[in-house]
């Protein structure tokens, strides 16, 4: 999304939601929201401590709202 649109570089992961954001698609919010996420999933991938598969689980049913959202953000560039 982020070469197609010409928005800059992307060095991170953390990089797409701000480029999004400071192009109007995300606001605050969802900016903010998307990088927890990007921490939560450097977490579980490098496995920085042992997991808490309770807060996972807690995480998913009550954050799920959030992929919604991005969702509807993805879907305006299919």
């Amino acid at each position: 999304m982020v070469a197609d649109l010409g928005l800059g570089r992307v060095d991170y992961y953390r990089d797409v939601p701000e480029l999004l954001y400071k192009a109007g698609y995300l606001d605050a919010d969802l900016r903010d929201t998307w990088m927890k996420m990007i921490g939560f999933r450097k977490v579980l991938v490098h496995d920085y401590m042992e997991i808490d598969h309770s807060q996972v689980y807690i995480v998913l049913q009550e954050h799920l709202k959030d992929f919604y959202r991005l969702r509807k953000v993805f879907a305006q560039f299919l």
